[in-house]
């Protein structure tokens, strides 16, 4: 027989209820919610703004900054050393330099309307001048070191307290690449537009295999920025010189 002396009473602790605690329903909205809103800022950027500039700000900043700071749940993954092989990084980062420059040689430009396609540059203020360059250095040197905090750093970490490392990655891997898709239709063809974000899809499950092979960032920012960012920036100035280009030989089209 229980003695009145056993009973312990029940006590109520009052205080914040901390959301962001693994289990809790509103943590797995605030992830979802983090991964839709690239799709916010860039839309808002490039069809209401009009400008790639202030696009590229509100996607780095807005985009994957803010999210940083709010869903954190745990330490923010160690950036150094590079532990992975640096001869897989390398050897990986110029096998793709070839398939995505090579393609885009091979299809005269991603089959470009040249035409469409400079309207898309006078309405966003896409042009070859100092500013642009200066967006492609941070394109090249800081956006890798955002996404990958973003997206691997904090997506992917968090998403593997609800399923496995192989889902976790491509659940993340489909949003990274989902996103682009709202940039790549407003400039490219639908055919491009549509295997260019499959394409990026694929590079974010190589992007979280080597973070989660090296436990660091630092080899899948290196990979990011040499592997994706680096060629792009090319396919970028090439898109807007040809197009240029092309207008000044058909002036009244």
């Amino acid at each position: 027989m229980e003695r009145e002396s056993d009973r312990q009473p029940v006590q109520l602790k009052l205080g914040p209820i901390d959301w962001t605690a693994k289990g809790q329903p509103l943590r797995l909205v605030f992830l979802s919610l983090a991964m839709l809103a690239p799709w916010f800022w860039v839309w808002l950027g490039l069809h209401i703004l009009k400008d790639y500039r202030l696009t590229i700000l509100m996607y780095e900043v807005l985009g994957c900054g803010l999210p940083i700071l709010l869903i954190r749940n745990k330490p923010l993954p160690p950036l150094w050393p590079f532990r992975f092989k640096r001869r897989w990084i390398f050897s990986g980062a110029i096998g793709v330099n070839l398939i995505i420059l090579g393609v885009f040689w091979q299809t005269n430009s991603f089959n470009m309307d040249w035409e469409w396609f400079y309207q898309r540059m006078q309405t966003t203020h896409l042009f070859i001048n100092t500013e642009f360059w200066l967006l492609a250095l941070c394109i090249v040197l800081l956006n890798p070191f955002f996404e990958e905090m973003f997206w691997r750093g904090i997506i992917y970490q968090e998403l593997k307290d609800y399923t496995t490392p192989l889902k976790a990655n491509l659940i993340s891997s489909f949003f990274f690449g989902a996103w682009h898709w709202v940039v790549l239709q407003a400039y490219c063809t639908p055919f491009w537009a549509l295997w260019l974000t499959v394409a990026v899809m694929l590079g974010g499950i190589l992007f979280a295999y080597t973070y989660e092979k090296s436990g660091t960032l630092a080899s899948a920012v290196m990979l990011h920025a040499t592997g994706a960012d680096l060629p792009m920036v090319y396919v970028v100035y090439s898109c807007v010189t040809q197009a240029g280009q092309w207008m000044h030989q058909n002036p009244f089209m």
